[in-house]
């Protein structure tokens, strides 16, 4: 039975991966065409709402689409640590390891904001890099195949 809930989340992790994907290479494409005048990429149907805003609009609603995707990812790494584990700190390491992990991404991002002046150097591709991790199956991955490693002791 673990087996097909592992194979479940598994697939689920894919399908997840995919859609965020799509949604923001067509929303980077949409931006594309909206910043160069270009309208020669093709957008998909379930797309085309987004090309009524603007650039601007586009480009700043991406951090609000970022933590919802990154919202999405915790919420089903979550629930595949809490329905395939038994060791109750797992939940613990996960939770731990996303709040270090965001707050590297929002020191990075500050940093390159208010020391550089803009968000486009190193630091903002450390950031991005970081926001990777938690809005993928990675962390969850790590802590199911660590499971056995923990002592039995320490976790009851």
């Amino acid at each position: 039975m673990k087996i097909s809930k592992l194979i479940l989340f598994l697939i689920l992790f894919g399908c997840l991966g995919y859609f965020r994907e799509f949604f923001f290479v067509n929303l980077n494409n949409i931006m594309f065409q909206k910043y160069y005048n270009h309208t020669d990429l093709p957008i998909p149907w379930v797309m085309h709402i987004f090309e009524s805003f603007s650039y601007k609009t586009l480009y700043f609603s991406k951090y609000i689409y970022t933590a919802i995707w990154v919202g999405i990812f915790f919420f089903v790494n979550y629930m595949a640590i809490k329905t395939l584990c038994t060791q109750k700190i797992l939940v613990k390491f996960l939770i731990y390891s996303y709040v270090i992990l965001l707050s590297l991404a929002a020191i990075a991002m500050l940093y390159g904001y208010f020391i550089n002046g803009r968000l486009q150097d190193d630091e903002y591709t450390i950031s991005r890099w970081l926001l990777g991790i938690v809005q993928s199956p990675i962390i969850c991955l790590i802590l199911i195949a660590s499971e056995n490693l923990y002592p039995k002791s320490t976790t009851s």
